[in-house]
């Protein structure tokens, strides 16, 4: 159906996931460690905030500091911070730094409140804590780098069980265009070989290629064998798959089969009968990140002069500038039925791949780039 799932936010999620204007948004019952009574915690010091016509949790330190910390420890903090709950403070890895230093302000002004020193308390922390004329301030978190983006993604999972504000495979888009893969929803409705192996006549199978990240690994000993195999999920943008890895081929792939980066496999599909959803059968792995395009060596751009104008050439010749490459570039200036004027501009090459094809061919015409070596 297309519809997004927003990630978590303590400043608008409930405890169930609630419809929004451009999405589902995630609710915080759905966060791994996160138990109701902190939830209710959490919904709770907001309402009070609303009540004092505040605009939500001014700041994490705030946040820890309104949240009943006796509900709320630091792995249900740090659960939080990886779901994306608490982007609205800082960065993750800002956070993370700060959680002990927090927990500990929290808890002495929630001990303080309690024995009914908090005014006394507050004043001079504002006081001596607020910064001001350059000074820096306690409310600052720390000054480091972010989670890189596969970090981010990885403690996403772990808390809530799939990717949310992105796809491991996203970076790495452009470069599947010029692969020749396919996704898990079409290889799950493709036709799976017998388990039994090669087709009747002896035929070669032909490998399937796809991208995606494994997940849910499992390691046995065959009964028959006594030999070791693998079992896991490939999982990508669109769905998962069964992955299997043999015998045959386990020891030779079963340190890439622990590559929690984005892989590329290439198998056969297997299914035991008819009515059983495939499974790749794994023959290589190779991490997305190692793999490089091979390009072609020659470009050849027909231009149409029948349609061509100044400002065609000039979006076309800022193409092919943006994209340089190995590729030895030829033009035809071409009048249909009565000429052809080929030209090799000198110190012009380009990098033809499929995307620079497909806008291309979209600029001048289908058909009218030709790649080869």
């Amino acid at each position: 159906m297309g519809i997004a799932v927003e990630p978590p936010d303590v400043q608008i999620s409930d405890a169930d996931f609630t419809p929004g204007a451009t999405g589902i948004r995630f609710g915080l019952t759905a966060i791994k460690n996160v138990g109701r009574n902190a939830i209710d915690s959490i919904l709770v010091a907001r309402a009070k905030l609303a009540e004092e016509e505040k605009r939500g949790f001014a700041s994490f330190w705030e946040f820890c500091e309104k949240v009943d910390l006796r509900l709320m420890n630091k792995r249900v903090l740090e659960s939080l911070i990886k779901s994306g709950a608490l982007d609205s403070f800082g960065r993750r890895s800002q956070m993370m730094s700060a959680a002990d230093r927090a927990m500990e302000r929290a808890q002495s002004a929630q001990r303080d409140l309690v024995a009914g020193q908090h005014g006394l308390f507050a004043s001079l922390a504002h006081a001596f804590d607020t910064g001001s004329n350059g000074h820096k301030s306690a409310d600052d978190l720390p000054n480091i780098p972010d989670w890189d983006e596969n970090e981010r993604l990885q403690a996403e999972k772990e808390v809530l069980g799939f990717f949310v504000s992105g796809h491991p495979l996203d970076k790495y888009a452009e470069k599947l265009r010029n692969l020749n893969v396919v996704d898990t929803a079409t290889a799950l409705e493709m036709k799976a070989s017998p388990a039994a192996g090669r087709r009747r006549g002896g035929e070669p199978e032909s490998l399937l290629a796809i991208a995606g990240v494994i997940v849910g690994l499992k390691v046995g000993k065959s009964k028959r064998s006594g030999e070791m195999y693998a079992q896991a999920a490939l999982e990508d943008t669109v769905g998962k798959i069964d992955i299997i890895c043999f015998p045959k081929d386990y020891a030779k792939l079963c340190e890439n089969l622990k590559i929690e980066v984005p892989v590329l496999i290439k198998g056969v599909l297997r299914a035991d009968d008819d009515e059983s959803a495939p499974k790749l059968s794994v023959s290589s792995i190779q991490p997305l990140e190692d793999i490089r395009i091979r390009l072609p060596q020659n470009v050849r751009i027909r231009v149409p002069l029948e349609s061509a104008s100044e400002a065609m050439l000039g979006t076309l010749r800022a193409m092919i500038t943006a994209a340089p490459g190995p590729g030895r570039l030829m033009i035809n200036l071409e009048s249909r039925g009565e000429y052809c004027v080929m030209l090799e501009p000198e110190g012009l090459s380009v990098a033809a791949d499929r995307g620079f094809i497909e806008r291309a061919e979209e600029l001048l015409g289908r058909g009218t780039v030709q790649a080869f070596e």
